[in-house]
């Protein structure tokens, strides 16, 4: 009996080596990000904001989408990036935090990506902020950082224990 017909002893391993992550690709300061698009729900235009008293910095207020009020998040202040003006490319986009939705502002979004494991790297152990990456992806256009929606939601900042030290 041939080998090409039979099972693979490690269907597991195959699996893994075979496996495509799918996620969303977006610009934050000519930079591309991605998001896994299983935590993506939708991607709007701009709405309205309410701003909020007293929320931490990256916080621009809250959206009445639909009927339901979400927080929204200025992903790149929240990554300690220099704030950046909306233009008519700027989204936001929702995601499904722990407890509820979570709109994150976005300057563009891009392209879903799949992205085979093989492609994905850890990030380098001496950026700062490497909790907040799940991986780096090499492209033909460039990098791709892979964020963990998770602790970009849930991670203190360095901004956190400045103000608690105050």
């Amino acid at each position: 009996m041939s080998l090409r017909g039979a099972m693979s002893l490690h269907p597991e391993a195959e699996n893994a080596a075979n496996a495509v992550l799918q996620v969303v690709s977006f610009r934050l300061h000519n930079e591309v990000y991605a998001l896994d698009i299983l935590a993506v729900q939708e991607i709007i235009k701009i709405l309205p904001i309410t701003t909020v008293p007293l929320a931490m910095p990256w916080i621009a207020g809250v959206i009445n989408l639909r009927g339901q009020i979400l927080p929204l998040m200025t992903l790149g202040i929240r990554l300690e990036l220099p704030p950046a003006p909306y233009s008519r490319n700027t989204r936001f986009m929702i995601v499904k935090g722990r407890e509820q939705s979570v709109g994150l502002i976005v300057d563009e979004v891009l392209e879903v990506l799949r992205l085979p494991q093989s492609a994905l790297e850890p990030p380098p152990a001496h950026l700062q902020h490497r909790d907040y990456i799940r991986a780096v992806s090499k492209q033909d256009r460039g990098l791709v950082i892979i964020l963990d929606l998770h602790k970009v939601l849930y991670l203190p900042s360095r901004n956190d224990a400045l103000q608690e030290a105050s």
